[in-house]
């Protein structure tokens, strides 16, 4: 009888078919992913401290399937796979502006004007171009360009005697207006100094044109307003212009109801899928709000999750500026008995944050003053008290001249720093307006970031746009320099607060996303996070500083699209 095979049991045939169904399966796990695209041959700072460099980026479908070597890189290539060489180029993660406004109003620039006669001279070259009486409007100037540092509205009466001028300065907490345009809001010597605002005054009571804080709403409320399709239009001009600075995450710090005409583009744009860069938008911080509204808050924060447009942070005011002595302070003033202009009572603050605390919802304090930083940092520590609440990340936005004693206790209190890294800029304000206000002790501890590093505080850099440039390279040369861009003051401005270029790409990458809620998304650059990087012309790792100004952005791409693009770059 010849020898035949023996039958397999029942139980082996049914495992060998269960191997033969999920083989194909089992092969593609353990196949790399095909990549849509691999940028390979670059100097990779990935900002994740269990793998700081790196050689290569594999993207598929918005996020990183492989951050490391080359030849891992390519172990994800397609036939259709897109390889771009990066020709050692520095690449960093995708920068994040945590303090940014829109700009959304067309009006004349007057940075740097440095003089009442270059002002005039800038207004009527910017009315010339619009209808004959209307508003000539205008922003961007300082204290320090007026004779002694004090702006009054007769430059304006002598150059516009019969059309209204109004002019913001740069930080946006004063205005000066013409006569023309104090008298169409019937603003006079009789009108009282509104809540929170201050009108300026002559001897006799007449204003002088400058209008602090909420007085500054006075006049601004007869401006005309910027049309929707003047909105559409500045909101892709100021995306398309963060995208060129390698910023790939807005967070806009202008509060706005959810109605409002910005966050109805906002939303329309998201759901149509075509903003340029990622956007997080504040909503109001009032003190004073119901529990309805912010009901309300909590629910738009909900209802819009999307990895391109978010909610969920609310923006509040402490004080105003050190440049119009309405920043609050524990002590006066240099030369005076001022001690700034507080916004709101303790009581009624530290009910209003826990309200929102209890939400759930991320509140953004701009305070600027000690006495204002203190307050932010008081009510932050009563909420967490009463609500028994941890890890909200509330945020104290400028914290410009905190008292020593009050940094420790960001980190014990899981608060926020946002900071400004260009505010240490020691241009011709800084010195000759901003830092005598303060004296020498108060301006030892002014934008001094290094001091919140080493007090282990979660520091965000920003812009605070449009009060100063999103230009993210111009803000680390000067948190790394404290100079100007012509390299002064030498050795430069309290030099003891300067902090490292890797420092400085932290807060603006890894720290700035974590602000926002995103550090699982994007700030850093590894596995699984969205492809958000920048591809930059020089080495800012290791060239001399001054090298900073030279650097430009070649390549932005945010989940794995290119938002921007340097003319030239191949």
């Amino acid at each position: 009888m010849p020898n035949l095979p023996m039958p397999m049991p029942c139980r082996t045939l049914g495992l060998l078919a269960l191997l033969a169904a999920v083989a194909p399966s089992l092969h593609a796990q353990s196949s790399p992913p095909v990549a849509d695209a691999i940028y390979t041959n670059a100097q990779i700072w990935t900002g994740d401290a269990t793998r700081p460099r790196a050689q290569a980026l594999a993207v598929r479908d918005g996020r990183l399937v492989m951050v490391g070597s080359a030849a891992d890189a390519l172990k994800h290539r397609g036939p259709a796979t897109r390889v771009v060489d990066l020709q050692g180029r520095r690449v960093v993660p995708g920068f994040s502006d945590a303090h940014w406004h829109l700009n959304s109003t067309d009006q004349a620039d007057l940075t740097d004007a440095k003089s009442t006669a270059e002002i005039v001279r800038r207004l009527k070259a910017w009315a010339a171009t619009r209808p004959a009486g209307a508003w000539v409007v205008g922003r961007g100037w300082t204290p320090s360009d007026f004779p002694g540092n004090t702006p009054h509205r007769r430059v304006l009466d002598t150059a516009f005697p019969g059309r209204p001028v109004f002019l913001t300065d740069r930080d946006g907490h004063q205005s000066l207006a013409n006569a023309r345009a104090l008298a169409l809001a019937n603003v006079s010597a009789t009108t009282p100094d509104p809540a929170r605002g201050v009108i300026e005054r002559e001897a006799n009571g007449v204003p002088t044109g400058l209008l602090k804080e909420s007085a500054r709403q006075l006049v601004a409320r007869l401006v005309p307003a910027p049309t929707p399709a003047d909105v559409a239009r500045f909101l892709d001009e100021n995306t398309r212009q963060a995208a060129s600075f390698g910023i790939v995450l807005l967070q806009d710090a202008t509060p706005r109801a959810p109605e409002h005409v910005v966050l109805a583009l906002l939303r329309a744009a998201a759901k149509a899928d075509t903003l340029r860069v990622r956007y997080r938008a504040a909503i109001p911080f009032t003190p004073d709000a119901t529990a309805a509204t912010v009901r309300r808050y909590a629910s738009l924060r909900d209802s819009t999750t999307g990895p391109w447009l978010r909610f969920g942070i609310a923006k509040g005011m402490l004080d105003g500026t050190v440049d119009a002595k309405t920043a609050a302070m524990l002590e006066p003033y240099a030369g005076s008995d001022d001690t700034g202009l507080p916004f709101w009572p303790a009581a009624v603050l530290n009910r209003g944050v826990a309200r929102y605390d209890s939400a759930g919802i991320q509140v953004e304090l701009h305070a600027i003053g000690d006495r204002a930083v203190r307050s932010a940092l008081d009510a932050y520590a009563h909420a967490a008290r009463v609500n028994g609440t941890t890890g909200r990340r509330h945020r104290v936005e400028h914290v410009e001249v905190p008292a020593l004693a009050d940094l420790p206790r960001f980190k014990q209190l899981g608060v926020i720093a946002s900071t400004q890294a260009i505010f240490a800029t020691p241009d011709q304000t800084t010195l000759q307006n901003y830092a005598p206000l303060l004296g020498p002790e108060r301006s030892s501890r002014a934008n001094a970031f290094k001091k919140f590093d080493d007090a282990g505080a979660v520091q965000a850099f920003g812009s605070d746009h449009p009060v100063f440039p999103m230009d993210v390279l111009l803000g680390v040369y000067t948190a790394v320099t404290r100079q100007t861009r012509d390299g002064t003051p030498k050795g430069g401005w309290y030099p003891e607060n300067r902090i490292t270029v890797e420092a400085a790409l932290r807060h603006y990458t890894k720290d700035a996303a974590y602000a926002a809620f995103m550090e699982k998304e994007t700030g850093t650059l590894e596995v699984g996070k969205f492809a958000d990087f920048v591809v930059l012309s020089a080495d800012i790792l290791t060239i001399p500083p001054a090298e900073l100004l030279k650097t430009k952005v070649l390549l932005t791409i945010v989940g794995g699209r290119e938002a921007y693009r340097s003319p030239g770059f191949p």
